[in-house]
């Protein structure tokens, strides 16, 4: 079984667009981690399903918001080094890898 694992950063990306869709609309937030859940429930299924972007970097798309899920697979684990905004600055989390 594949373990997830978090960077920092992408801990903090997910919390904030948790707390930015809460922001509009009562318990959208809710509804973003659901999905994104749902997404990462798919890569933990089957860690090469999503496509090579950069470096061994894959890219998922959360489906019903802006959002990709950016990861690593190595052994085991999965890495998730971005919850990114799928229209704000595409490679600031390229420093990460």
């Amino acid at each position: 079984m594949n373990r997830i694992r978090f960077h920092e950063l992408a801990s903090k990306e997910l919390l904030d667009g948790r707390d930015y869709y809460d922001d509009l609309v009562y318990r959208l937030g809710e509804k973003f981690l659901i999905e994104v859940e749902k997404c990462l429930n798919i890569i933990k299924t089957n860690p090469l399903a999503y496509p090579v972007i950069k470096q061994n970097v894959r890219k998922a798309v959360v489906i019903k918001f802006p959002f990709s899920i950016l990861y690593r697979v190595n052994d085991d684990v999965i890495y998730v080094l971005a919850v990114m905004h799928q229209k704000r600055k595409p490679k600031y989390w390229v420093e990460r890898i």
